[in-house]
């Protein structure tokens, strides 16, 4: 008789401690960075030239393709994802040290500051040769 007194409670306890933990399971995968999306072209590789590459993440960019953008750009500066939206392009010439910079005249749709203003402007986006090929290291107006 002993045994079936605590059947009960044993059962009410592991239903309690089960729903905790697939709480607690779900928060955590919930928190959890969403993976980043998959380019929607091949992404260049270390034997692609620095202008195809610059080219492929100009057009990625125009086209919204984040996955690319995302895989073109280091750690040292924010892949041109979200926003503001590009609008359009246009190569003006090569700089830099080692002509790793590319110059662009870009057209977007909000301002690059943040302002709800966009319109066109000169941006520079300078390259890294890596082990994976180039590689977007550095941006900015100029």
């Amino acid at each position: 008789m002993a045994q079936s007194r605590w059947k009960a409670p044993l059962i009410a306890l592991a239903i309690v401690v089960g729903l905790g933990g697939t709480l607690v399971g779900g928060v955590a995968l919930w928190s959890l960075p969403s993976p980043a999306p998959a380019p929607h072209h091949p992404v260049p590789g270390p034997d692609a030239t620095l202008s195809a590459t610059a080219q492929a993440y100009m057009e990625a960019a125009k086209d919204n393709d984040c996955g690319m953008t995302l895989a073109l750009t280091t750690s040292n500066t924010t892949a041109w994802c979200d926003g503001p939206r590009l609008l359009s392009y246009r190569f003006l010439g090569r700089s830099g040290d080692d002509g790793e910079c590319m110059g662009y005249s870009i057209t977007t749709d909000r301002g690059l500051d943040g302002t709800d203003q966009g319109g066109t402007e000169g941006w520079s986006f300078c390259y890294r040769l890596t082990k994976a090929g180039w590689r977007l290291w550095d941006q900015g107006q100029g």
